[in-house]
């Protein structure tokens, strides 16, 4: 069955774009199906309202339209195939983009909660005095790898990332118009999202464990009608050190020292996060044995204290002995004896 739009939003053939508009405002407030839940005939009056300004908002087809009369329109308007009703089926979202209406209105794209795809600037409960549907964005994960000193340190990291962002073409709808119908948005495929190449910076806090995340907010994916977008989570991840291990805020490390040294007792060098440290060794020091230097392990985040570093002494020994050093060793053996060393059976 044709309508006759003019006559269906209540405007004289001369009204202006602005008269229709207006005119469908004021209508669409009253017979939305959002509120008047469960009333098929507001909903069927909404239809034909809403396909009364498909054709009078469109300046071809109301030019079409006043052309042809409304019977010869709705048959063999557009080439002979006739006006294409919009497909409007609430309940499934529809195939009618309202892209065309509310955005022009209210300049923005639709997302009326029965009549288009969620994730679009135009909340229609926001507009005609609802609740609003808005709804956050979800939290977008990502893995970021690290180096122990740069765990110790703190750093900044710098990343390049395809963040996910409404799609602008067709406000996050995954449609737009395509004359009298409908077609899947060019630009994001359908998904109403695109990804947009975004340099970030995000600081990673001193003292940072393995599996912790940094939160950056905001650049998550896109709200939802009108919501505010999700968060950026950053896993860390500490790449293993190749002189020291990690155990909660303590380091620990092999140190390996001439085995005179451990004889005599001196002085020797260390390595540390931040340099080198001197260790003093008692004299008949054991290979093997720890030691602790205070202080010089991980700062403990949040925290003005840092764990200790644990070394443990391992003998460097001599890989070859001339005649004469092995005459020395034979010699220092029978001076300065092993107690414990087990005796030869009798």
């Amino acid at each position: 069955m044709s309508l006759d739009p003019y006559k269906v939003l209540g405007v004289e053939k001369n009204a202006d774009a602005s008269a229709i508009k207006s005119a469908y405002r004021k209508l669409a407030r009253k017979y939305h199906p959002d509120v008047n839940s469960g009333d098929a005939e507001a909903e069927n009056k909404f239809k034909e309202i809403s396909e009364a300004y498909d054709i009078l908002s469109d300046p071809t087809k109301k030019q079409e339209y006043d052309n042809l009369g409304r019977e010869a329109f709705y048959e063999r308007g557009f080439g002979g195939s006739g006006y294409q009703r919009p497909d409007f089926d609430f309940s499934q979202g529809g195939g009618f983009s309202f892209n065309d209406i509310f955005g022009d209105l209210f300049g923005t794209g639709s997302s009326a909660k029965r009549g288009g795809r969620p994730g679009g600037g135009f909340s229609f409960d926001t507009h005609f005095g609802g609740q609003t549907q808005a709804r956050k964005g979800d939290d977008v994960s990502l893995k970021l790898t690290i180096s122990l000193r740069e765990a110790a340190t703190g750093t900044e990291a710098k990343l390049e990332l395809g963040i996910p962002r409404t799609c602008p073409q067709c406000q996050g709808q995954g449609i737009v118009a395509n004359g009298g119908g409908v077609r899947t948005c060019p630009t994001c495929g359908g998904r109403g999202q695109v990804n947009n190449l975004e340099n970030l910076k995000a600081k990673i806090p001193a003292g940072i464990k393995d599996g912790q995340k940094v939160r950056l907010k905001g650049k998550g994916s896109p709200g939802q009608a009108g919501g505010p977008p999700g968060d950026l989570l950053l896993e860390v991840s500490v790449k293993p050190d190749p002189v020291f291990i990690r155990k909660d805020n303590d380091l620990y490390a092999d140190v390996p020292v001439s085995l005179y040294d451990l004889l005599k007792g001196g002085t020797v060098e260390v390595p540390t996060l931040t340099g080198r440290a001197s260790l003093k060794v008692p004299s008949g020091t054991q290979n093997g044995t720890k030691m602790r230097l205070k202080g010089q392990g991980m700062p403990i985040s949040k925290k003005k204290e840092t764990g200790d570093l644990y070394v443990t002494l391992k003998a460097k020994l001599p890989t070859k002995l001339s005649p004469e050093a092995m005459k020395l060793v034979e010699e220092l053996a029978e001076a300065a004896p092993i107690e414990d060393r087990e005796k030869p059976a009798s």
